[in-house]
């Protein structure tokens, strides 16, 4: 257990499994009290609770819709009434396309816009308020590489994970003056639940012949970029993206 989140409220969206889930696992050992976000699995969100918990660390689990604002703010107001404020936002949530663009059905299109762009700014619009009143918080939003790069079949992804990159960069210049950082992490294809038939497909293959360290990541991986950001060792990154991708883009 160490202490660098200690007395530290933070947030986790999307964070039953996967990396967000390793996120609010490695918070909690960092001293931070966390809130275990989740849309649709609190089976499982009781699964990340238990893991907290098991090692002594503080969570409650909450369960919304932040791709809808009302329930977005809602959320955060549960989370400000349970530990009495909100030290750090880690925007997670999100879902994956593969296939051809002529192919992709608007209604997929919108939900994923809305999953893993629109949904990150609510919480940041619900979150900020209260940081700006605190003078003081940490908002890390988990992009992709598929932000950075061109990849056939991923046109969806890709314009969402983009544009959380260029919120990153806006917030960070809006909200630096009042001692709010703002940054991404970027992974590139790493293994989660989520992500298991993509990186065992053809298309995980190819993905991987362009990883110059030759293996997928894992999320624990990506979760210790999310924390470095989260914490004081990361006070001059405003703005920034950082890219554990094993190689796979060299910005």
């Amino acid at each position: 257990m160490g202490d660098a989140l200690a007395g530290r409220v933070v947030l986790v969206t999307g964070s039953s499994r996967g990396i967000g889930a390793e996120v609010a696992v490695k918070a909690a050992a960092e001293g931070a009290r966390v809130a275990v976000h989740y849309r649709r699995s609190a089976h499982s969100a009781a699964g990340t609770l238990e893991r907290v918990r098991s090692t002594g660390g503080e969570a409650e689990s909450f369960g919304a819709d932040i791709g809808d604002g009302r329930e977005a703010e809602v959320l955060v107001a549960r989370v400000i009434e349970r530990f009495g404020r909100v030290d750090a936002l880690v925007n997670n949530a999100g879902r994956t396309q593969l296939g051809p663009f002529l192919q992709i059905d608007p209604v997929e299109w919108d939900d994923i816009i809305r999953t893993d762009l629109t949904a990150a700014f609510h919480t940041c619009r619900a979150v900020l308020p209260s940081m700006v009143e605190q003078g003081s918080g940490s908002i890390v939003n988990i992009a992709s590489r598929l932000g950075q790069v061109g990849v056939a079949g991923t046109a969806a992804d890709r314009a969402a994970k983009a544009g959380l990159i260029g919120l990153t960069r806006a917030l960070a210049r809006e909200f630096g003056p009042s001692g709010i950082r703002v940054n991404a992490v970027a992974p590139g294809a790493t293994v989660t639940e989520m992500t298991k038939d993509l990186v065992e497909s053809d298309v995980g293959r190819r993905r991987l012949a362009d990883t110059a360290l030759g293996r997928f990541g894992r999320a624990d991986e990506v979760a210790d970029t999310v924390i470095f950001l989260l914490t004081d060792a990361a006070s001059l990154f405003l703005g920034q993206t950082l890219n554990p991708n094993g190689g796979g883009y060299m910005p």
